[in-house]
């Protein structure tokens, strides 16, 4: 299927690895310019630079605010924004440690991260965007915006406000042609996940007993996830793309799951 996305310009955020990453690379074999930004470079990435029309801004969405200025840098990449993908996100630190246990000022930090940082950016692009008459802007979400997790009290809050956010973007935004689409993965093999000593696979299994390896093995059966694995980052990429594409064209504030029917609702 011809995407039709040759020269348009895309901006990821959270683009230096996991599902930013294969995004980035799902653009760039569409023949999109894509505009990456993460706070550093990873190897990854740059074999995607040198290979491909793809530019890194190394941005810090978590301090970046002065959105005028993140505006202008941006529209300077190549001149214009087509696309804008909201990727960029972290997960709670004091997992399973419960509500009480859990400073305000812990939720602040991860709201200015989760939620907040992507207003910014959205306000940054959007009207880039709007100068094309037409574009897309997909927001990364999570099931736990559905699925209130024990182990993460303050990441689901904030990917429940980021749909929500979607929703009135997409309202807001559809009669000018700026189509607006968010989805939530179930549990993806990324660092998040996967990653030795911070990623959930081991606060999981220190909550039941098992080792890291044996979660990322066997937590699929356990959490009734019906194709019996975990996604892979370019599973949440292939959707991206489409939904950024004009092959959506009539889709706009949706929220679309992917994982293996974990989330078992109507």
């Amino acid at each position: 299927m011809d995407l039709k996305l040759t020269d348009k310009v895309a901006v990821v955020s959270g683009a230096s690895k996991g599902i930013g990453l294969a995004i980035v690379k799902r653009f760039a074999e569409e023949g999109a310019k894509v505009i990456a930004i993460s706070r550093s470079l990873t190897e990854e990435l740059d074999l995607l630079i040198q290979n491909h029309q793809v530019k890194h801004l190394a941005i810090d969405v978590n301090t970046a605010r002065d959105t005028d200025e993140l505006s202008q840098k941006l529209v300077e990449a190549f001149g214009r924004i087509d696309i804008l993908i909201n990727n960029v996100g972290a997960i709670d630190q004091r997992r399973g440690q419960g509500f009480l246990a859990t400073p305000s000022e812990e939720w602040e930090q991860l709201y200015n991260l989760n939620l907040f940082s992507v207003v910014r950016l959205t306000q940054a692009a959007l009207p880039h965007i709007i100068e094309q008459n037409s574009g897309s802007i997909v927001n990364i979400s999570s099931i736990n915006a559905q699925m209130p997790e024990l182990l993460l009290p303050i990441y689901g809050t904030t990917k429940a406000a980021l749909n929500n956010l979607t929703k009135m973007l997409a309202g807001e935004f559809g009669p000018r042609q700026i189509r607006v689409n968010s989805i939530s993965p179930g549990p993806v093999v990324t660092p998040l996940w996967n990653h030795s000593e911070s990623g959930l696979a081991k606060s999981v299994g220190a909550a039941a007993g098992m080792t890291s390896e044996d979660i990322m093995e066997k937590l699929p059966a356990m959490a009734g996830i019906t194709l019996g694995r975990f996604a892979q980052p370019e599973d949440i990429a292939n959707l991206t793309v489409f939904l950024a594409s004009e092959q959506a064209s009539m889709i706009t504030g949706s929220d679309y799951v992917i994982d293996g029917n974990l989330l078992k609702t109507i």
